[in-house]
C-alpha cells in the first residue's frame, strides 16, 4: 500500500524542550531501510494530497536525526490538506501539551480503508486516519478517527471514539500502552 500500517512513538517533555528549535526543511525522501518501497516523491506530485506526517516534524524539532527521519515516506500517507493543516494539526498541538503536562505520552497513528490510489506506485489514499494518545502515568487512552476528507468540525473532540472502535477498524490491539499486531 506504500503507507505505514502503524507508527508509534513516545513523546517526552524533553523532546520538546530545547533552547533552539531546528527549522523544518521539507526534505521528503525514501527511507534508507526501505529505499525501493518508499521512493514515492513522484507519486504525490499533482495528486492534490499532502504528504501527511504520522510523527510530526515539530515533535522532532530538538533532534536532527529525528527531523530527517520524520520526512521519510515510511512516515507519510496521502492526506487531504484541510485535514492535515486543520484539525489534525490541532490534535498534534494537544499531544505536545499533554507530553509537557505528564512528562511523556505514547502516540499511535494509522489509517484504514481506501479512497483511491495515486502515482505510478499506486500509493493508497486511506479513507480514514486514526490516532491514539496514551497517557502513560494514568493508563488512559484518547482515541480519534478522522475521515480523510474536508473536516466536518474544527474541534478534534468531535472525532473522539473508543479504543475498541479503533481496534476493530485497524485490526490492532492495544494493551497497557503497547500495540499487538
Amino acid at each position: 500500500k506504500h503507507i505505514p500500517l502503524l507508527v508509534e512513538y513516545t513523546l517526552t517533555k524533553e523532546m520538546l524542550s530545547c533552547p533552539e528549535k531546528l527549522k523544518r526543511k521539507n526534505n521528503f525522501a525514501p527511507d534508507s531501510l526501505l529505499p525501493d518501497a518508499t521512493d514515492l516523491k513522484d507519486d504525490y506530485k499533482g495528486s492534490n494530497y499532502d504528504r501527511g506526517h504520522n510523527m510530526s516534524a515539530e515533535d522532532n524539532s530538538c533532534d536532527s536525526l529525528g527531523m530527517n527521519e520524520c520526512f521519510y515516506f515510511s512516515n507519510m500517507f496521502p492526506q487531504v490538506h484541510s485535514l492535515n493543516a486543520g484539525v489534525w494539526k490541532t490534535l498534534e498541538n494537544k499531544e505536545r501539551a499533554k507530553a509537557k503536562e505528564y512528562g511523556q505520552i505514547k502516540v499511535f497513528i494509522g489509517s484504514f480503508g481506501e479512497i483511491k490510489k495515486i502515482g505510478a506506485d499506486s500509493v493508497v489514499v486511506p479513507a480514514f486516519c486514526w490516532k491514539i494518545i496514551y497517557i502513560i502515568g494514568k493508563n488512559t487512552y484518547e482515541c480519534y478517527i478522522f475521515p480523510n476528507d474536508k473536516p466536518v468540525s474544527r474541534d478534534y473532540t468531535y472525532y473522539k471514539v473508543t479504543l475498541p472502535e479503533i481496534e476493530e477498524k485497524s485490526h490492532i490491539k492495544f494493551l497497557n500502552g503497547k500495540s499487538i499486531i
